[in-house]
């Protein structure tokens, strides 16, 4: 009876182990999911704002040149 239990405390220990880690690693790709949305949103602002310029850019008139 006594390895029964001993028995069935270690495999509780084991899965109260692996339910840790589990929780631990979800917790950081949770992080990691933010981390990468802020920086997809950044990159985007950025892009963004760049190719504007080129737009801006290219509706202005050509100055045209004089020659002298």
């Amino acid at each position: 009876m006594r390895e029964r239990i001993a028995a069935t405390a270690k495999a509780l220990a084991k899965a109260r182990a692996e339910l840790a880690a589990t929780r631990k690693r979800q917790a950081l790709l949770v992080k990691m999911a933010e981390k990468k949305e802020t920086a997809i949103t950044s990159f985007v602002k950025q892009w963004s704002k760049k190719e504007m310029a080129k737009i801006d850019k290219a509706m202005k008139p050509k100055k045209s040149r004089t020659r002298r």
